[in-house]
This record gives structure tokens, C-alpha cells and sequence, in this order.
């Protein structure tokens, strides 16, 4: 392996003993070894090699030896510290004349045996893989702390239950307990499916141990019983438990307490059902009692253009009889044109002409009657026109809130596409009869303004 794979960083982190007899070689290579890592401790011999790790224990990580050395060998060394500590990894250099400890040293739990003269590369990649090793431990037992954390997080606020591989019970937690009324004791050695409701399909736990058995999570809702003959609704995943070769052992149920919010669902529900069958009935209600004042209404409108169009008719009639005195006015006139043109002296030309004047002044008057008359209806009906708009306005406003208030409540109800165009087509309608009257009201005034005027006067 080349130094291009060494972490650095992971090295830094490293602190070393090394024990070494040979003071040349102990100098340069803790020179060597302090550029790579934090702290390079080194001692000439076993016993001061000892000393120093009881010293430092809690700061070294590794300890890199020598066999053979005075006063105390590396093996003797490494034996002593095992007393006290299991873990700690050691390298051990030798020559080969020390194969005779290599037994010794497989029974210490030598990481790596390594022949002298020590080839640095290597060093570096042996040291590399115990910091790698020795990272990865921390982060286990990171991870083991927060799933520690989530467990207890889990016990503290969810339904726990494990059970065998026949889906056995063989634990339940204190919250299991507190919400069923049952005790672990009573449930240890039950099928899962004990805790059925009678309420729950028979195939839905069948469901749940094929899940189980296939290593796949089975999430849903179980309705399930308590000792007081009671039930519970909670929310549930089951996955597989295994042992570290990956064979399945069992199962882990994980259930969060669901009663209060699933009972208040169905009385929610209940009592919209209740509240929709109450709004159709009086939708009905209003609905009929609409229809009748629509048909009042529509009456009303009818009548209205009954009264309209007999007015037109009357209208109609003063306007033939003012004509009629028209012509005979300007037939008058012509005639005392006509007379004025003969000898003026003639006795019966003057009695004539005198009874012509009097029928053309009669005339006249008759005719400033009947003008004041058309007038007077004129004005009479453009009243009543604008009343009758107004009072059409008022009703057409109230009928459209009716309307939409009804069209509220019935869309809460269902289909109601029917009455919808029923009500939409007599709305239509009512603004159309509206729209009639406004248009008559002008005519008759274009009428009273200007024809009228023109007739009564002969077009002068």
C-alpha cells in the first residue's frame, strides 16, 4: 500500500509509546514519527517502557516494541500491560532470530509483527489502519449512543412489543402496559395475535408474519384490544429483528397510540353525516318555498305586461283619434283656403267661412285636450313604469340572495343541477321583463316628446 492512501489527519490524532534499546535508532525514528503524529513517547527499555504507559494510559493509542531489550523484553513488557489493559494495539519489531516469541506474541493480541529494520512505508500503513480502526470504534459508538437516544425516545412515548419468529411475544414495554391494563407477565409466550379486536380481518396479521418472514417492514392501522374488553387504535410498523449472521429471530413492533384521535374523527364524521342530511332537508324546504314566491312573481310579470300591453293599446287609439282631427283640421284648412279664394262679399261664403272657423277652433280645443290627456297618461304611466322597475329591482336583488344562499346550502348537499337551471332560468327571465319594461318606458316617452307633438299640430 503507497503513503498516498495514508489519512493524516486521522494519524494526527495518534499518540505513540515506542520502546527501543538502541539509542541511534529510537532518536530518529521518534524524530521521524513526531512530524506524523500528536504525542511520540519512547522509553529504552521494558520496564521504563512500563512506566511510562501506567503514566500515560488515558493519551496512548499504540505502542510500537521491540522483542529483545535489557532488563525487560518487549513480550514481558506487553504481558504486564495486559493486566491492565486488553485493548490497547501493539506492534512489535524483531529480528529474525525472535521467531521463538511469535507464539507469545499471537496470544498478547499483536496487531502486526514487523522484521527489523523497519521499513517506514510500511509503519505508516500498519499505524494508518489502527487509526482507521480506532476511528471507526468511535464512530459505533457514536451511533450506538443516539440509537440509544432514539430507543429511549421510542420506550418513553410509543406502544413496544418483540416477539420470537412464530410471532411469540417475548416483551412489551411499560407504555404497552399503561395503555392495555395488561402485564408483561400475562402477555410473555402469546401469539401477536391474541391482541386481535374482533373488529380486525383474520388476514391482516397473515399479512403481517409473511412481512415479517420476507425481512419487509409492514406499516397500517391495528385495532387492537385491552383487558378491560376495551380497544385501542394505533398507528403500526413491524420489521424484522436479526442476529449479526443476518438470519431472522423475530420481530419489533413500534405502535403510536391513536384512540382519541381516530374516535374523534368518526364523530366528526358522524356528525357531518347528520348535519348533511339536516341541510338537504330544509334545502328542500327552501327550495319549494322558493319555487313560490317564483311563481308568484312570474305571475306578478305576467300581469304587468297584460297591463302594459293593454296600455299600448290605449296609447295606440289616442294616437288614430289625434290623427284623425288632424286630417280633418288640415282638410278644413284647405278648404277655407279654397273659400278665401272666392269673392269675399257673398253672404253664405261669410256664414260659411264663419262656421268653418268655429269647427277649426273646436276642433283645435279638442285637439289641446285630448294632447294634455296623452300627457297625463304619459306621466302617469312613466310613474308607474319606474315604480314597478324599482319594486322589480328590490325583488330580483331579494330572490337573487335567496338564490344564492340556497345554491350554498344545496352544494354541501349533492347534486343539484336541476334546481340550479330552474332558478337561473327564472332569474334570466325576471331581469328580460325588467329589461321590456325600461324599453317601453322610452317609447312611450319618444312617442308623447316628438310623434305626438308633430300629429297635434300637423306638422307645423
Amino acid at each position: 500500500m503507497s503513503t498516498a492512501t495514508i489519512d493524516k489527519k486521522l494519524l494526527k490524532n495518534l499518540n505513540l509509546l515506542y520502546v527501543e534499546d538502541d539509542e541511534t535508532v529510537r532518536a530518529d525514528l521518534t524524530s521521524l514519527l513526531s512530524k506524523f503524529f500528536g504525542t511520540v513517547y519512547s522509553a529504552k527499555n521494558g520496564e521504563e517502557g512500563l512506566l511510562l504507559y501506567k503514566k500515560n494510559q488515558k493519551n496512548i493509542d499504540v505502542i510500537i516494541a521491540d522483542i529483545n531489550m535489557p532488563v525487560m523484553t518487549g513480550i514481558d513488557m506487553l504481558k504486564k500491560v495486559r493486566e491492565f489493559d486488553k485493548e490497547v494495539p501493539a506492534i512489535f519489531a524483531t529480528a529474525y532470530s525472535d521467531k521463538e516469541f511469535l507464539v507469545d506474541a499471537i496470544k498478547l493480541k499483536v496487531f502486526e509483527y514487523m522484521i527489523k529494520p523497519l521499513d517506514i512505508r510500511n509503519l505508516m500503513v500498519c499505524l494508518n489502519e489502527i487509526a482507521k480502526n480506532r476511528y471507526n470504534d468511535f464512530l459505533i459508538k457514536q451511533q450506538n449512543k443516539e440509537l440509544k437516544k432514539y430507543k429511549d425516545i421510542i420506550y418513553n412515548n410509543d406502544i413496544v412489543i418483540k416477539t420470537d419468529k412464530q410471532m411469540n411475544i417475548t416483551f412489551v414495554n411499560e407504555l404497552f402496559c399503561k395503555i392495555t391494563g395488561f402485564d408483561e407477565k400475562e402477555l410473555l409466550g402469546q401469539e401477536l395475535s391474541s391482541l386481535k379486536h374482533k373488529d380486525t380481518d383474520k388476514t391482516l396479521y397473515k399479512k403481517i408474519y409473511s412481512s415479517v418472514l420476507a425481512n419487509k417492514a409492514w406499516n397500517g392501522e391495528l385495532k387492537s384490544i385491552t383487558k378491560d374488553g376495551s380497544f385501542y387504535y394505533a398507528l403500526t410498523t413491524v420489521v424484522s429483528t436479526l442476529d449479526d449472521s443476518g438470519e431472522i429471530t423475530g420481530s419489533l413492533v413500534i405502535q403510536k397510540d391513536e384512540t382519541q384521535k381516530e374516535l374523534r374523527r368518526k364523530e366528526i364524521q358522524s356528525s357531518l353525516i347528520k348535519d348533511k342530511s339536516e341541510i338537504f332537508k330544509k334545502s328542500k324546504e327552501s327550495t319549494s318555498e322558493l319555487s313560490q314566491m317564483i311563481n308568484t312573481l312570474n305571475q306578478e310579470i305576467e300581469d304587468l305586461t297584460n297591463k302594459l300591453t293593454s296600455e299600448k293599446q290605449e296609447k295606440n287609439s289616442y294616437i288614430y283619434t289625434l290623427e284623425r282631427y288632424s286630417t280633418e283640421n288640415k282638410r278644413l284648412s284647405s278648404e277655407l283656403s279654397s273659400f278665401r279664394k272666392v269673392e269675399g262679399n257673398s253672404h253664405n261664403v261669410s256664414k260659411k267661412l264663419i262656421k268653418l272657423t268655429k269647427e277649426n277652433a273646436d276642433l283645435k280645443v279638442e285637439v289641446n285636450r285630448l294632447n294634455g290627456k296623452i300627457e297625463l297618461l304619459n306621466d302617469e304611466h312613466k310613474k308607474e313604469l319606474k315604480q314597478q322597475k324599482v319594486n322589480f329591482e328590490v325583488e330580483i336583488d331579494d330572490l337573487e340572495k335567496v338564490l344564492n344562499q340556497t345554491k350554498e346550502k344545496l352544494e354541501n348537499v349533492g347534486d343539484v343541477e336541476a334546481i340550479s337551471q330552474k332558478l337561473a332560468y327564472w332569474k334570466e327571465k325576471a331581469k328580460n321583463e325588467a329589461k321590456r319594461s325600461e324599453k317601453m318606458e322610452h317609447e312611450i316617452i319618444a312617442f308623447g316628446n316628438e310623434n305626438l307633438m308633430s300629429k297635434a299640430f300637423g306638422g307645423r
